[in-house]
């Protein structure tokens, strides 16, 4: 079931790369968090939307756990004050949206043990989010923006005891302790 499921979120990460559903802008995103695809779709004036595929590294870099999640996130963006110099256009946003995806979380009483293995499964993911932040147009096809997102939602996951019927189900942690993780897109126009 779960090799499945990550081949159908692979699945949707490649066609969201491959059919870019009017985006006029596609970009790397890369943050502590992971990294992935970002889609920018205009709306109207001074409104995008904003649609994120990502592999969620969480434990990874600190050798706690072999196998990555797979994250979406999927946002509305409000431009709320722009700056312009000859150089660069300075424009900040802000935005709700929604998470979801199939990871692990931080478990609640350890502290910010980075030695442990992580012995929880990983699980569903889901999530409301708010995104913040400043993009750094140059005047050509590439931009910058950088950002921070936060997520407040759920966790579940399969227990550990054994029972294939028994589910935990849980705050998703990471939502807010990783708040503050900055999240820089490099972004090229497409057209």
């Amino acid at each position: 079931m779960r090799h499945l499921l990550l081949k159908l979120l692979a699945f949707g990460l490649i066609s969201a790369l491959t059919v870019n559903a009017g985006a006029q802008e596609a970009g790397f995103y890369n943050s502590p968090k992971g990294f992935g695809a970002q889609l920018r779709m205009p709306v109207s004036d001074g409104v995008s939307h904003c649609a994120t595929a990502m592999v969620d590294i969480y434990g990874i870099p600190t050798s706690r756990c072999s196998s990555p999640g797979l994250r979406f996130n999927f946002s509305r963006m409000y431009e709320f004050s722009r700056i312009e110099t000859p150089e660069v256009v300075y424009s900040f946003h802000a935005g709700p949206g929604i998470s979801a995806g199939y990871v692990r979380d931080h478990v609640k009483g350890r502290g910010f043990d980075l030695t442990s293995l992580i012995s929880e499964n990983p699980g569903f993911m889901l999530a409301l989010s708010g995104d913040i932040g400043c993009r750094f147009d140059f005047g050509g096809r590439i931009s910058l923006n950088l950002s921070f997102l936060a997520d407040i939602g759920f966790h579940v996951r399969r227990d550990e005891a054994g029972n294939s019927r028994a589910a935990n189900l849980s705050v998703y942690n990471n939502g807010l302790i990783q708040t503050f993780y900055p999240q820089l897109t490099f972004l090229y126009r497409l057209k």
